[in-house]
Formats: structure tokens, sequence, C-alpha cells
């Protein structure tokens, strides 16, 4: 239930989000139920595992590389100056 503070702009976008994620979830547990049928439970288990650590580390490791360029960018203004 939105709260009583949203905006119809603010509750569009909820319901959006809670469109795509249920989307999201029925895709996944399709899309797990036919590769566990044609691959076997323990290479769909390891596939699907491998995929969420993908998941959550990209991001972690995505800013950690901006990071350090921006770093070496700091670094090489400050030598050249």
């Amino acid at each position: 239930m939105p709260a009583p503070h949203m905006t119809g702009k603010t509750r569009q976008m909820q319901r959006d989000r809670e469109f795509a994620l249920t989307l999201a979830v029925l895709l996944l547990t399709g899309g797990v139920l036919l590769l566990s049928c044609w691959m076997g439970p323990l290479t769909t288990f390891a596939a699907v595992a491998v995929l969420v650590v993908i998941a959550y580390a990209v991001p972690g490791l995505a800013r950690r590389l901006a990071l350090r360029r921006a770093l070496r960018r700091l670094l090489r203004a400050l030598n050249d100056a």
C-alpha cells in the first residue's frame, strides 16, 4: 500500500518497480526450471550461483576501478603541476 504522502508520479514509479521485480522473479524462476530440465540440477545451481555472485561483485568492482582511475589521474595532474 503506498504511503499517503506519495504523489501520483511517485506511486506510478513504485508500481513500475514492483512490476519489474515481479517480472524478473518470474523470468528467473522459469529460466532456472528450464535450465534444470536441460542440464541437471547441479549444473543449474552452479550456473545460477555464478550469475548471482557476478551480479553482486560487478558494481563494487566497477567502483574500485573508477576510484583507481580517478586517483591515477589526480596523481598524474599533481606530478605535471
